[in-house]
């Protein structure tokens, strides 16, 4: 694919005179808010060290010692000792990619527009940096276990009435209780439900909500309220973003991914620090006049999930969703009119 070189037609496309331009504040680029980037912070971070051969990442988790080898607990016979304990391993790697993205912009650009594009569009390569992390992150949770609401036998199966509940939540996190795992280091110690926007609108509708903190005068509250669009209720905690994947189904229906969180799960893998690239005006063989600039930058991101038992995906409908809107995961899902 060639590349696209923003020219002067391009970056003035609108034909906005000068005047025009600066008698208005000049807006902040739409986009999506970091904030919204919870799963690069919910992991644990590692760094793969440098000139060391080789871009797999590597890495082992002991398995739970039985109470004893036997699997009986018995008392000790005098002078006779017991069965060994075996210890045993379970080993995980991935492999961590190069990425990166620029712009060009011609010297014509730089000259005439009002604006200066590289100083404009620095903060928006950023977040595309930042997005670019959140993705792959996201795409490693391929390896973490799996639920669908109401027992449904897989995301084809769910309807428009499957929506998320604060019961399906308790059975994903009570799953995680039953196999030993431990919540999220960074709710204190408690698990963590990382939705969709719109599944958080479902969850405001369940009636054990309603009847127990949302009811004006009702101080019978499981609920520890923070905001409605992050709070703790029945011991574990809630927290929404647009980042949450959503993929319509062989019937139409959007299914949303939520992500309940043990500590540990996975690991986000870093191999040095993201690096700026620059060129300016300057003559080369491939550019003999200097008509071309660039403003870009690469980093290298892994992500793999260590742990299946301390993270899982549960799929659902939602009440909000707009089925017409199936081409963008993260568009609007609400109906407007």
């Amino acid at each position: 694919m060639a590349d696209v070189i923003n020219n002067l037609a391009t970056v003035q496309q609108n034909n906005v005179k000068r005047v025009e331009f600066w008698a208005k504040k000049l807006e902040a680029i739409i986009r999506i808010e970091k904030s919204n980037f919870v799963f690069t912070s919910l992991g644990k971070e590692v760094n793969l060290p440098r000139k060391q051969g080789t871009t797999t990442y590597s890495t082992k988790r002991p398995n739970r010692l039985p109470i004893s080898a036997t699997g009986a607990l018995t008392p000790l016979v005098e002078g006779v000792p017991p069965v060994a304990l075996k210890v045993e391993f379970q080993k995980t790697q991935t492999a961590i990619n190069q990425y990166g993205n620029y712009i060009i912009e011609t010297d014509v650009v730089d000259a005439v527009a009002f604006d200066d594009v590289k100083k404009v569009y620095q903060p928006e390569l950023a977040m595309v940096a930042a997005e670019e992390v959140e993705t792959v992150v996201m795409n490693s949770f391929a390896d973490a276990s799996e639920r669908f609401v109401n027992s449904r036998a897989n995301a084809d199966a769910i309807i428009a009435t499957d929506v998320l509940t604060l019961a399906e939540g308790r059975l994903a996190t009570l799953t995680m209780r039953n196999a030993f795992r431990k919540g999220h280091s960074k709710y204190g110690g408690k698990f963590v439900g990382v939705v969709h926007t719109n599944v958080m609108q479902d969850l405001l509708e369940d009636a054990t909500l309603l009847d127990n903190i949302l009811t004006p005068g009702n101080e019978n509250s499981p609920m520890k309220n923070r905001t409605l669009n992050s709070y703790e209720v029945y011991g574990m905690y809630y927290q929404e973003t647009l980042m949450c994947p959503r993929v319509a189904n062989a019937t139409g229906i959007n299914v949303y991914t939520s992500v309940f969180l043990g500590k540990d799960a996975y690991h986000v893998i870093k191999f040095g620090d993201l690096e700026w690239k620059q060129t300016g005006f300057e003559a080369t063989k491939d550019d003999p006049l200097g008509q071309k600039a660039t403003l870009g930058y690469k980093q290298w991101i892994g992500a793999k999930v260590v742990d299946p038992l301390a993270i899982t995906l549960v799929y659902s409908a939602s009440a909000f969703d707009d089925a017409g809107y199936t081409t963008d995961p993260l568009s609007a899902a609400a109906d407007q009119l």
